[in-house]
């Protein structure tokens, strides 16, 4: 099967991100109080809202208030029933190096909640690589019918005005994954020159690609599918 390179009609939802229904917080602290609010209420998908809204006022130059945030999003993730989301925003703050009192705690809480047997059971499911300002792009693995697997990538590029515009940047790129499943790469990425190889270990999948021209032609200005994505979902 070749690979077909398009802008996937999921992706476009993203250009226009769900705002708060019934309250807006325009600060850090009034996106805490809404989220709390929410959390406590058990309005689990408008706290997870306030919280994102929350990271993206601190992400940048508040590593105490991108904490809280995390940590947030975590449980709010927890208690949706959403364990897998949990994990990956408990990889964030792993890789942020953020090591505070509740961050250690939900560290167990979250490893208590999820399944890493059945998550790495398989290369099938849904891994997200972090982009920055709480969004996220994707990789979908799924059998082919013949003993195979295709991925279907949907990366994008966050910008600086995710709120306002939507993701600067958007793509697709799929295909036939040829190898075992551990070592895997795209056929047909792109020509001979573009190859993209997929490394898996556990509910971690580590991307390489290659940069050269026409390589990265399956997306606007800066995309890529490199990287480091972890899985959420079997």
């Amino acid at each position: 099967m070749m690979p077909m390179r398009h802008i996937p009609l999921l992706l476009l939802s993203l250009l226009a991100l769900p705002v708060l229904a019934e309250e807006q917080c325009a600060s850090a602290a009034q996106c805490n109080q809404v989220g709390t609010a929410a959390y406590q209420a058990g309005r689990f998908d408008q706290a997870i809202e306030a919280f994102e809204r929350q990271l993206r006022r601190v992400e940048r130059d508040d590593a105490v208030g991108l904490e809280l945030a995390v940590n947030n999003l975590m449980l709010a993730n927890l208690r949706a029933g959403d364990a897998g989301m949990a994990r990956a925003w408990l990889q964030l703050a792993l890789d942020s190096n953020l090591s505070g009192s509740a961050t250690r705690h939900n560290l167990a809480k979250v490893s208590q909640a999820l399944d890493y047997s059945a998550l790495s059971a398989s290369p099938v499911g849904r891994y997200l690589r972090y982009g920055g300002q709480a969004v996220w792009s994707e990789l979908q693995i799924s059998e082919d019918g013949s003993g195979g697997y295709l991925a279907n990538f949907a990366p994008l590029r966050a910008g600086a005005r995710v709120e306002e515009y939507g993701p600067a940047a958007i793509g697709g790129l799929e295909g036939k994954l040829v190898g075992d499943t551990v070592q895997m790469r795209l056929e047909d990425a792109g020509g001979s020159d573009c190859a993209v190889q997929l490394l898996r270990e556990g509910i971690h999948m580590q991307v390489l690609e290659v940069f050269a021209d026409g390589c990265q032609d399956y997306g606007g200005m800066g995309i890529s599918v490199g990287g480091n994505y972890i899985k959420v979902r079997p």
